[in-house]
């Protein structure tokens, strides 16, 4: 395998058809079968094709040796690193030598890892489109190996974080678990841990916490084995959370003051600890100590340091402070943080649907009705377009609620079904809740904020 793709390959770096590579040597049928991986040509067919595309036999066949094949292996391993600390840059440079190499030995093999690490990385960077054309160029280029499950598993993966970074979770659900069905067929031990990882993200995010801590557990059980430290943060956050979304808050915060522990005893990025703090920070916030949380959403930022922290993950943060000061009854803090948040995420339209629902609760609490309403649809809006049931639903509910308590029985009555049609398709979880923030007086900003679940 690999012979006829490095032919073309080959052919076309050097501006070459068919006709002329073929002419004199061969039919150009039958170079068409051999590009194709339907035909091998024999010995001396491969000495008269390799010394018109000025090379050599065994560089069209992929033969490398295996320093070559070890620094190869060393380079992905650093790409996947740099993917991990979210050091776009760094894994965009390292993949560049990874095709310089490759380009010396002109193995097929390494070509498919390296436009899969070039997906990951377009993925990683949230830009969708580009992702999409370029998933479907590596389709068409290398769609005679795509049955081999070494390449099946990652590939699927990938599409699954395509659609993920969409916010399209239940198709990116749908990828991850074909890809699932094909781990027995690998031996790539870490990727079968990003498979589990990426199964138990998607599950806590559909409102099923307890499948996402099985999948956490089984990545887990594979990157502690490997001493990946890296993953294991991640995981264990993943864990934390979802310990969070049914409600063992202590528990979840033990795992993320471990992980706190890890990146200080290991000299870890920092990353990983502003996100432990931020986990810390939603346990304190869900069971009602509002100050608290804000002090450890505000050390999330601080651990990190300047410029540290992607724009989407302040977005994140600065929407859990806006939560915290709405519930803790100060509506100019949550205001100015809500709007931040919105302006960082734009870009990740589920997160940016949470953060109009958070707006409109703030004009509520502030009596400006017609914007509350407006959020409200908006917000429901994009919901629905993602398929995410849970938090459509809840929004869908609260505003059928008020429109009900409003004498809208119509409006009431359509989204009331939305509810209930969505809340079918789950258990729901904790996330914002379906009630609202009432001011004693609804002219002052500075108003008191009901409790909400």
């Amino acid at each position: 395998m690999g012979l006829g793709n490095n032919i073309r390959r080959r052919r076309k770096i050097l501006g070459m058809t068919q006709r002329q590579l073929a002419e004199g040597i061969i039919s150009v049928p039958y170079l068409s079968l051999i590009e194709n991986e339907k035909a091998l040509p024999g010995e001396d067919i491969l000495k008269l094709l390799a010394r018109r595309l000025n090379t050599d036999p065994e560089t069209l066949m992929g033969i490398r040796d295996a320093k070559k094949a070890e620094q190869f292996r060393e380079l992905v391993e650093q790409a996947r690193t740099a993917l991990n600390y979210e050091e776009h840059a760094s894994s965009e440079k390292t993949i560049q030598s990874l095709r310089a190499l490759a380009s010396t030995v002109a193995d097929p093999d390494m070509l498919v890892q390296i436009e899969l690490l070039e997906l990951n990385l377009l993925e990683h960077r949230n830009r969708p489109e580009q992702s999409e054309k370029l998933l479907e160029q590596f389709e068409e280029r290398w769609k005679s190996v795509l049955d081999r499950p070494s390449v099946k598993v990652p590939y699927l993966r990938i599409k699954g974080n395509i659609q993920y970074r969409k916010g399209h979770f239940e198709k990116a659900l749908h990828h991850y678990l074909a890809a699932k069905r094909y781990l027995p067929e690998i031996t790539d031990d870490i990727e079968k841990g990003y498979v589990y990882s990426n199964l138990g993200i998607t599950y806590v995010l559909l409102a099923h916490p307890s499948m996402g801590i099985l999948y956490a557990d089984k990545a887990l059980e594979i990157m502690n084995r490997h001493d990946r430290l890296l993953e294991v943060c991640n995981l264990l956050h993943l864990k934390g959370t979802c310990l969070c979304h049914i409600g063992e808050y202590n528990e979840a915060i033990l795992l993320f003051e471990r992980i706190i522990r890890m990146c200080n005893q290991f000299l870890l990025c920092r990353l990983f600890a502003s996100r432990a703090y931020h986990g810390m920070g939603i346990c304190h916030m869900k069971r009602g100590n509002h100050h608290t949380a804000i002090r450890l959403f505000h050390q999330s930022i601080r651990v990190a340091g300047p410029n540290k922290l992607p724009e989407w993950e302040i977005g994140v943060v600065h929407q859990s402070l806006a939560y915290a000061h709405l519930k803790a009854g100060n509506l100019k803090k949550a205001r100015r943080y809500i709007k931040s948040a919105m302006r960082r995420l734009k870009d990740r339209l589920n997160l940016y649907a949470e953060c109009l629902v958070y707006l409109g609760m703030i004009h509520h609490a502030e009596g400006d009705l017609k914007r509350f309403e407006f959020c409200y649809r908006r917000a429901i809006d994009i919901f629905l377009s993602l398929g995410i049931h849970e938090k459509a639903a809840r929004a869908a509910q609260t505003l059928g609620e008020f429109m009900s308590k409003n004498d809208k029985p119509y409006q009431a009555v359509r989204y009331l079904k939305i509810a209930a049609r969505h809340y079918n398709k789950l258990v729901p979880t904790v996330d914002f809740g379906t009630e609202l923030p009432v001011g004693k007086d609804k002219r002052h900003a500075s108003s008191t904020i009901q409790h909400l679940p």
